[in-house]
């Protein structure tokens, strides 16, 4: 007697799935640091507290908002697996707004740019935001290079790991505005934090039992 096969599942909708919802939490939050911090200086309107340095601030502006939601956008499409033209398209973009962003940082993070006369080069913030932008920079080129030697789930795990720490300077950004803590232990906590916790969900299937193998025949 034929059996009958029931329908096929129509797979959920990326928005719902665990990863779809971390996602667009990070979309909306990056909003909400993008409207706090980047809107005054996309709209030119706080030229006066970065009078003399507005025009690097501006360049970081630029950079940072391409790395925010052109890196949220290209996880979307990975996780779609059918715009695999644009997907590369939008990832080259990320990768060069994401660099530019990144040393515009590291320049703005070493010189004399919201510091305290008198105050020395490098200090406790400054240094753990050249940390930060130098992390990036690592982990996109090794995202790029996995990329290029088509070990794609390499390259995936860099990608997700480069997002994550874009995604560390908006909880930065939101979380001093509400916590009383020094500002450079808490530019620390706040990338190096969510990097341990990236890094555990993504190595935590390597740890699992391995599956018996079944006997030959």
């Amino acid at each position: 007697m034929a059996s009958h096969a029931g329908p096929a599942r129509k797979p959920r909708a990326l928005w719902l799935t665990r990863n779809g919802i971390l996602l667009a939490a990070a979309l909306v939050s990056g909003a909400v640091a993008w409207w706090m911090i980047a809107w005054p200086v996309a709209t030119l309107s706080n030229i006066p507290r970065h009078q003399g340095h507005f025009a690097l601030t501006f360049a970081h502006m630029v950079g940072g908002t391409g790395m925010l939601f052109l890196g949220g956008l290209n996880l979307y499409l990975a996780a779609r697996k059918d715009h695999y033209a644009l997907h590369r398209w939008v990832g080259r973009a990320y990768l060069g707004f994401g660099a530019f962003g990144a040393i515009v940082s590291m320049v703005i993070s070493s010189s004399a740019a919201h510091r305290a006369p008198g105050a020395g080069v490098i200090n406790g913030t400054s240094g753990s935001l050249l940390m930060l932008a130098s992390a990036w920079l690592c982990f996109a080129a090794l995202g790029w290079r996995a990329a290029r030697n088509r070990r794609f789930v390499s390259h995936g795990q860099w990608m997700i790991r480069s997002y994550v720490l874009v995604w560390s300077f908006v909880f930065c950004r939101i979380g001093s505005r509400v916590i009383p803590i020094d500002e450079s232990a808490f530019i620390w906590l706040s990338w190096v934090g969510p990097l341990l916790i990236c890094e555990m969900v993504l190595q935590w299937p390597e740890g699992a039992r391995k599956t018996p193998r079944a006997p030959a025949s």
